[in-house]
């Protein structure tokens, strides 16, 4: 910017420009190049600023339903001439007392990595999952859910899964269930379903104590915190004592809201667990609870 030469800087040389001498002229032209400078990128960072029109929806799936109490010893199998194959597990009952709490919540943005996925919804709740589910009130919903599954190119035995969708009852809200067979012997399958916790139990105890229940069928793979932006959640992991068949793990979210437990739970072999849990992490997140029933 500054010339070595002293006879540009000496006040008797004879160049000039307008009145001035050439470093004079050298050092405006320098201060007008950054000038220029900083106005071009001003404009890039505001340009920049403004947010692209978001692209693509994800269609919502609503359905309609009574809650119910879940079946106990269901099992489901892909054809009459193949070995049954694992879809649900004895569980523990409680009796429900009073409804869950009305509240409204707005939908979850959707994000990239739920590309294709469908926001499944009965009266009391609702979830995003992959549109590779059917899902729906299994008492009042089952013909919709099989046909939903036959779309999507299922091949279950359908006699079975009718028959332990439409003996639910009580506290069972929703039940869905994956076309996507990874494992010939298993159907991944999700139940939803409310509890009353006893007074003042904590979620890690309330979970503990659903854990010790189940005991003599399942054992103790991991228990720890679960992310959700709302709810309190708690995520245990089981896995099924008889390894006669196919070996099979249970992902239990228990979600605390209001004065009851919202417990999600997601079936599926031990073999694809590792694969499906952040997906089921993420359905999870994005888990509302609606109104009473």
């Amino acid at each position: 910017m500054y010339s070595d030469n002293q006879a540009d800087w000496d006040t008797s040389a004879p160049r000039r420009i307008l009145g001035m001498k050439l470093w004079q002229v050298g050092l405006l032209g320098g201060m007008a190049a950054l000038d220029c400078l900083v106005l071009v990128v001003g404009a890039v960072i505001i340009l920049g600023a403004i947010p692209a029109t978001p692209g693509g929806s994800v269609a919502g799936v609503p359905a309609t339903s009574t809650p119910v109490v879940a079946p106990l010893g269901a099992t489901v199998a892909p054809s009459p001439s193949i070995t049954p194959i694992t879809m649900a597990f004895q569980f523990p009952t409680y009796t429900p007392f009073g409804t869950p709490a009305e509240t409204f919540t707005p939908t979850p943005s959707v994000t990239m990595m739920m590309e294709g996925w469908v926001k499944f919804s009965v009266p009391e709740v609702e979830i995003w999952m992959p549109g590779s589910y059917a899902a729906g009130n299994p008492l009042t919903g089952t013909d919709a859910i099989i046909a939903s599954l036959k779309e999507k190119g299922a091949n279950f035995n359908w006699d079975v899964i009718k028959e332990q969708l439409e003996s639910v009852t009580d506290n069972f809200v929703m039940w869905a269930i994956d076309s996507h067979q990874g494992d010939p012997d298993v159907v991944t399958n999700i139940a939803f379903v409310y509890d009353v916790p006893n007074p003042g139990e904590p979620l890690a105890d309330y979970a503990t104590r659903y854990v010790g229940a189940m005991s003599d069928s399942f054992r103790l793979v991991e228990q720890s915190s679960a992310r959700h932006p709302e709810y309190e959640a708690v995520l245990v992991i089981l896995e099924a004592l008889d390894t006669t068949t196919t070996t099979t793990q249970i992902a239990l979210y228990a979600l605390k809201h209001e004065g009851l437990v919202w417990d999600i739970m997601c079936f599926t072999s031990a073999d694809e667990m590792s694969e499906r849990l952040p997906e089921f992490n993420r359905m999870v997140e994005t888990f509302r609870v609606l109104q009473a029933s």
